[in-house]
C-alpha cells in the first residue's frame, strides 16, 4: 500500500506529539503528506449555545497552522491541518478521512485499562473499529 496522505489525531497532548512524530518518521519513509486534525467539541454541546465558537475554532487553527509550519520546516514533510467541530473525535476524525481522503491515520493512546479505560473511553480503539483506512495507534512507551 502507497501512503501518500497520512491523518494524525491531534489535541494537545503528549499522546498526540508522539503520534505526529511518528507520521512524520512514517511520511519521510514514504515522501507522504500529513495532514493535522484537531476536534473541537461543539460549545452547544458543552454549554448549550454556540457562542464563542467560530472564535474557538479559529484559534486552534491558529495554533494548528503555526505547528503546521514548524513541523514542515524542521522535516520536509508537507504538513497541513484540518478542525472539525463535534462531540466524538473518533466519528469526526472518520467523516474527516471520508471526506477529504487519507490513506491511514495516526493516533496516539494513553494505554489506560479497565475501569479507566470503560469510564473516559478510548478514541483509539473507536478508530481502529470505524476507520475505513488503516489506523496506527502509538503507545505510551513509545519515545
Amino acid at each position: 500500500m502507497a501512503l501518500s496522505k497520512i491523518i494524525v489525531g491531534v489535541d494537545f497532548s503528549p499522546k498526540s506529539d508522539r503520534a505526529m512524530r511518528s507520521a512524520l518518521v512514517l511520511a519521510q519513509s514514504c515522501n507522504a503528506k500529513v495532514v493535522l486534525v484537531h476536534v473541537v467539541p461543539s460549545l452547544a454541546e458543552i454549554r448549550g449555545s454556540e457562542e464563542g465558537e467560530p472564535t474557538v475554532t479559529a484559534t486552534i487553527e491558529k495554533r494548528l497552522q503555526e505547528q503546521a509550519t514548524v513541523l514542515s520546516t524542521n522535516t520536509g514533510v508537507a504538513v497541513d491541518y484540518g478542525v472539525v467541530v463535534g462531540p466524538h473525535p473518533a466519528e469526526e476524525i472518520v467523516k474527516y478521512v471520508s471526506t477529504w481522503g487519507g490513506d491511514i491515520i495516526v493516533t496516539g493512546t494513553e494505554g489506560r485499562t479497565g475501569l479507566d479505560r470503560i469510564l473516559i473511553g478510548s478514541v483509539a480503539e473507536k478508530l481502529v473499529q470505524t476507520a475505513p483506512v488503516p489506523v496506527l495507534v502509538v503507545g505510551p512507551s513509545v519515545a
